[in-house]
């Protein structure tokens, strides 16, 4: 997505992001520092005598849904003199209609339609196709979304017209021209004139968004009546954006100082594990966060609906041109994250998989895997055999967490007949999985009777009885570590599920069990590759999300931190791009061809810290 800046000092144009292409004579910042943190991206820069801070700012808001559910970042500039001289200073950026599809090379080919408005605080362009597709993705980008481009109102102008126009005028007089060209490819720019200056005395904001409302189509039974579910944030905005935009704009300065303040406490408690630690939860946050909608229905009076919530997580970093909706191998990886920032997000988030479970007419004895393909259309459950141990073991690891963490109850009570089910499932088939019953890891190489996937379904079902069992049939003949497969005296794999029972306090794996895991896992790291112990001795191929799940199962703070050192290290390889991936090889770093980066699962990196 195109994202154009610069700033102009004393009549010479930088760039801090973008190219200056088509060239009108920019020359480029020169980047000197990169920060991440949970909720920010901060890039500082030297534009010739000028000191540049540039932040990317997504708010992260757990505990305030109508905040948490507004799809707003912010980018902002602040400056200040090198030389202690006065520099007559102009900001600019723009962005394109290219936020509204994926389709890159024909983008500037789809109509749309714009509108520019101000209102007493602000100052905004609002963005869409012509003829919108609802409830269609196209490479995972949805069809039918509003894109909104403000910033706050004193000291601007504006220009829509080419890019060449905007920025040449830009280039030229450090001032847009308050028009909008007709029959132009367009961009939508906005300049900021603050004169005379020292330093920047507050920084110059920009908000974006990129709003669907609808934003679920959403069947609680395959072919039941569907329902159109709205964001959250209409409960307290109904349909006027230009007051949420005006409380987006002239709320940055608080929202700052809360995302400062949840930054600070989230690196507080993840360097007292170790930095690298810390730098990992902060690649993480944004990533799990931004594949979460929460939504609410329209009740039979017209208006929102706030006490009838559900959120859905789309499966982003898929390969695929849609996305799968809340994937639940994918929520449970994710669960470390949510019960940190805030335990009751998971409940809204099983209660669509459970409704559709629950009312189905064919009710089958293990949970299913997702409520559909195709995000944002939540069709009903997807039922797989071969997924029955995993997505059961999954669903009641889910649902007791919530109720521990959040002292609510009420779901287990409600559903109490369905997770049964699930649970006598369990206990008839998780002891000996055998080769019907499968993990949803792309990246293990399945087999029969895989320790991991038993230990799993032992954890979910509370089956402490079968413990003993299991055990018998995992350890390696000379009793020092649990084998990948019952029986194969070669295998080995990273019995990452344990994570649940130190998670929910379930002790069926014994301390002796992860003490001799423990050492297992030190020797292999003394001769692994960079990226880290693969999934299982017969991939080469591992997980971001299971090695930590793993890191938070050891008794050795020094396995732990070569575990987390191995994921840091893999983060900070700067031979590939895009966003952190969860699946990766271990000696290239390169993403198998089924994956992609962005993953949700990567909330998995703070588990760690929900042990707390």
């Amino acid at each position: 997505m195109d994202l154009q800046g610069s700033v102009r000092v004393d009549g010479q144009t930088y760039l801090w992001t973008g190219m200056d292409s088509p060239a009108v004579g920019d020359r480029s910042a020169n980047t000197t520092h990169t920060r991440i943190t949970p909720t920010r991206s901060i890039f500082t820069m030297q534009a010739g005598p000028l000191n540049l801070t540039i932040t990317y700012l997504s708010p992260i808001e757990p505990s305030d849904w109508t905040l948490q559910s507004l799809p707003f970042s912010y980018v902002s500039f602040e400056a200040s003199s090198l030389d202690g001289q006065t520099h007559d200073v102009q900001v600019y950026s723009e962005l394109t209609a290219e936020w509204l599809s994926s389709d890159v090379p024909n983008w500037q080919n789809i109509p749309v339609q714009w509108s520019q408005r101000s209102t007493t605080d602000s100052i905004f362009y609002q963005i869409q196709f012509q003829s919108p597709q609802k409830f269609v993705e196209i490479d995972r980008l949805t069809q039918d979304g509003v894109v909104y481009f403000a910033a706050a109102a004193p000291g601007v102008t504006w220009q829509i017209d080419s890019d060449v126009n905007c920025r040449g005028q830009f280039h030229d007089h450090g001032k847009l021209l308050n028009t909008s060209a007709v029959g132009t490819v367009a961009v939508y720019s906005i300049a900021h004139d603050l004169g005379e200056i020292q330093n920047t005395s507050s920084p110059v904001t920009w908000a974006f968004g990129h709003v669907r409302n609808p934003t679920i189509l959403y069947s609680a039974i395959p072919g039941s009546v569907t329902r159109e579910l709205g964001p959250y944030f209409v409960t307290h905005y109904g349909s006027n954006m230009a007051q949420a935009i005006d409380d987006v704009t002239k709320g940055f300065p608080v929202v700052l100082q809360r995302a400062i303040a949840f930054d600070e406490a989230i690196i507080g408690n993840a360097s007292r594990i170790s930095p690298e630690y810390a730098d990992l939860v902060s690649l993480a946050a944004r990533q799990t966060m931004a594949s979460l909608d929460i939504t609410v229905s329209t009740g039979t009076d017209g208006q929102p609906n706030s006490s009838d919530v559900r959120i859905f997580m789309k499966d982003n970093g898929a390969t695929t041109p849609t996305s799968r909706i809340n994937p639940v191998e994918r929520i449970y990886a994710a669960l470390p994250m949510m019960l940190f920032f805030n335990a009751s997000l998971v409940g809204p988030m099983l209660v669509p998989l459970l409704e559709s479970q629950d009312g189905s007419t064919v009710q089958q004895p293990y949970a299913a895997l997702d409520l559909g393909v195709a995000y944002p259309n939540a069709t009903g459950a997807r039922n797989d055999p071969n997924l029955g141990v995993e997505q059961s073991g999954n669903m009641l690891i889910l649902l007791y967490a919530h109720a521990r963490f959040t002292g609510d109850g009420s779901l287990i009570a409600q559903y109490y007949d369905l997770a049964k089910r699930w649970a006598d499932f369990l206990v008839n088939n998780t002891l000996i999985p055998g080769d019907t019953q499968v993990s949803a890891d792309s990246e293990t190489v399945n087999a029969a009777n895989m320790t991991n996937l038993a230990i799993k379904g032992i954890i979910g079902g509370y089956a402490a009885s079968l413990a003993a069992s299991w055990l018998s049939f995992a350890s390696s003949s000379d009793q020092s570590h649990l084998l990948g497969v019952y029986g194969d005296q070669a295998s080995w794999a990273l019995i990452y599920n344990v994570y649940a029972d130190r998670l929910l306090g379930t002790n069926v794996v014994s301390e002796a069990v992860l003490h001799s895991q423990t050492n297992f896992y030190k020797s292999l790291l003394a001769s692994a590759p960079a990226f880290g112990l693969p999934i299982a001795s017969s991939s080469g191929v591992t997980s971001a999300a299971w090695l930590l799940f793993t890191a938070a199962t050891v008794l050795d703070d020094g396995v732990r931190d070569s575990l987390i050192q191995s994921v840091w290290n893999r983060a900070s390889f700067n031979q590939t791009q895009g966003a952190l991936p969860d699946a990766y090889d271990v000696r290239t770093g390169a993403i198998p061809g089924d994956s992609a980066g962005g993953q949700p699962s990567l909330g998995a990196i703070f588990s760690l810290l929900a042990l707390q």
